[in-house]
Order: C-alpha cells, then structure tokens, then sequence
C-alpha cells in the first residue's frame, strides 16, 4: 500500500506542474539568448537564473504567456530593425504589420539580455 501512495505522489508530483500546449494555436517559437553588454548591471553577476520567456505565433500575432518582464520587441532582418514596439508585462499579445513579410529575427531584449528566434510572416 504505502508503495502505491509513493508511486502516485511521484506521478502527481511529476505531472503536476506540466503544461498542455498541444491544443494551443498557433507554433511555439524557440528562442535563445545571448549577452548583448558585456559589462555586468549587477555586481558578480544575477544570481537567479534566466527565466526564458514563452512565445507562440499564431500568424501575425504573437502572444507571450505572463507573467513576463518588460520586453523591447523587435523585427530584424539582416542587421535592420523593420519594427520596434515595448511590450509591457501586462501585455500578452502583440499584433505585427500585416505589411512584413518573409523571414524575421524575433528578439525580446530585457536589461542586458537579447532572446532571439526565427518566425516566418
């Protein structure tokens, strides 16, 4: 008995804490990150670790699951920000110009800290 109590607290445990984003619209855009000043803004650097943010696009909307930080979104193609907008931490979705069109670099900046991604518009 007490191995079946176990068994379900580590399923619960397990499971528990997931999310279902199978049935969710649109496609989750996979970042990455990377340092974009080098001079650290904390002395010894941050000691919690980076939380990343979560991105779906669905078309020309993006949507990003809050609670987030205060992001500079930006549209990059090549080395040219096509578009530029501050997305709030109460805002979770974000309309981009119907007018682009092709493939973008999708970067959120926070601080000194650039999340970056490919979306195809």
């Amino acid at each position: 008995m007490l191995k079946r109590i176990v068994a379900l607290l580590v399923c619960v445990l397990a499971f528990g804490g997931m999310k279902a984003y199978a049935d969710g619209e649109g496609d989750l855009v996979e970042l990455e990150v990377r340092i974009i000043d080098e001079i650290p803004s904390i002395p010894g650097g941050a000691k919690t670790p980076t939380l990343f943010p979560t991105v779906w696009q669905d078309g020309y909307e993006l949507e990003i699951d809050t609670p987030h930080d205060e992001y500079v979104l930006n549209i990059v193609s090549g080395n040219t920000i096509v578009y530029s907008v501050v997305v709030y931490s109460t805002v979770s979705l974000v309309v981009l110009p119907a007018t682009l069109s092709g493939t973008y670099e999708l970067q959120l900046i926070h601080d000194d800290l650039c999340f970056y991604g490919d979306i195809d518009l």
